[in-house]
């Protein structure tokens, strides 16, 4: 398991994190997911060999929000 925060521009609200969190828990692979307007990020614990970091960015990315780091 692997666990990756990414910052993210572009949540206005504690729904769009709510967005985030369950575009991203749908993945297969990632056991779980939170996301925060308030930080402005998103804290995933996945499998990285049945998911990418590329691939979750993308999804957090598919709604208009951007990745701005990966720690």
């Amino acid at each position: 398991m692997k666990n990756t925060i990414f910052k993210i521009e572009g949540l206005r609200c504690d729904g769009c994190a709510s967005t985030v969190k369950a575009l991203v828990e749908k993945e297969p692979g990632v056991k779980a997911a939170a996301a925060s307007f308030k930080d402005g990020e998103a804290r995933i614990l996945y499998d990285p060999e049945t998911v990418t970091e590329d691939r979750l960015a993308a999804i957090i990315e598919r709604p208009g929000y951007r990745v701005t780091a990966r720690l």
